[in-house]
């Protein structure tokens, strides 16, 4: 405005010689950027600085839905037919292994052998010396002049023999380790030349085509749950599925440290998902309460001091007051409001 201010002046003057007006303009010029600099300077760093503005907290409103308790576990798809595999016989080694992990097995097919040292001659032994009291006692019954007590002590003897011999096709077969239904070698952990122990579980068969849903809940968790609760399971790569608890566990602790079907919860789905796999791993809730039309609030929008529960009420005047209310189920995301509040009012968070 000085440089307007000044220009307009000029003209009502007497003019000047042309050398005199180029001098005064030359000036005029360089007193008014020496003028106008700060100025602009001024106004682009007023510009760069925003005002503070003054938080303010969150409102929430109230809102009147349905609210699920729910407890979450993981677990694992397993066969619902499953048998541990081991032999009776103790400290012996592992001769054969004739079915390989992953393998289908029919039900009495031999998957390994233990060594039997010399059972075999042993037992053709026996097997003649059998075969030999037979015949004498055959032959002896034809002579009625023996005694009764005779006869009878021939007899025990006969049934002596026979019991050893049936005795060691017992340790015969027991050498077998046998498929005890049709499934699949799930595991096997020995290999030839192993020594293993009487009743030491060495491998698994299941039915893989008949599977479970399992999941292992806390033992706190497991006091909320019961048969047909509702659940949904999130298997891997099978998607969610809905279904209802069909059996709590059978026991707490497995014999030998063995995964057993007895230690999950066992959830029946309303549609079981085809073409999955064994061991596939999953996640599981059940729920354990519902209420529809309930009254909810955030968390953050309750406020406890001294076992009190309240809530900051925002008025159509914009005024805040307290509210105290009486809380029902909580859930991490949701509060359920029994009284005190209703649905649609807003409140303040903290």
């Amino acid at each position: 405005m000085s440089m307007k201010w000044r220009t307009a002046n000029c003209n009502n003057r007497p003019r000047r010689p042309l050398r005199s007006v180029l001098a005064a303009l030359a000036l005029a010029a360089a007193l008014s950027g020496c003028s106008l600099a700060p100025q602009a300077e001024e106004a682009e760093l007023i510009a760069l600085i925003e005002p503070p503005q003054i938080s303010r907290k969150p409102e929430y409103t109230a809102a009147q839905t349905t609210i699920e308790m729910k407890v979450n576990a993981t677990g694992k798809l397993m066969s619902e037919k499953q048998e541990n595999l081991h032999f009776i016989s103790d400290n012996k080694r592992i001769s054969e292994v004739l079915v390989k992990p992953g393998e289908k097995v029919s039900k009495g097919q031999v998957i390994a052998v233990i060594e039997t040292d010399n059972l075999d001659s042993q037992l053709q032994k026996k097997d003649i010396e059998v075969r030999q009291a037979e015949l004498n006692l055959i032959e002896k019954l034809r002579d009625d002049e023996r005694s009764a007590i005779q006869q009878e002590l021939d007899q025990l003897n006969y049934d002596i023999l026979v019991h050893e011999l049936e005795d060691l096709k017992a340790e015969m077969e027991a050498s077998k380790l046998k498929a005890p239904f049709d499934g699949t070698l799930v595991s096997f952990s020995k290999k030839v030349g192993d020594t293993v122990k009487a009743y030491e579980i060495v491998g698994v068969i299941a039915d893989l085509t008949r599977l479970a849903v399992a999941a292992r809940f806390s033992a706190s968790d497991l006091e909320s749950i019961a048969p047909g609760m509702e659940a949904v399971v999130n298997i891997n790569t099978a998607g969610s599925h809905t279904g209802k608890v069909s059996r709590l566990p059978l026991t707490e602790t497995a014999a030998n440290g063995e995964d057993s079907l007895d230690l999950y919860v066992l959830i029946e789905l309303d549609k079981f998902p085809p073409d999955v796999q064994a061991n596939t791993p999953l996640s599981a809730s059940v729920i354990t309460e519902r209420k529809k039309n309930a009254v909810l609030i955030p968390p953050a929008a309750l406020r406890t001091v001294s076992g009190r529960n309240y809530v900051l009420v925002v008025e159509d005047e914009g005024n805040k007051r307290e509210v105290d209310v009486e809380v029902g189920i909580s859930t991490a995301t949701e509060v359920e409001i029994v009284k005190g509040l209703s649905p649609g009012q807003k409140v303040i968070g903290k």
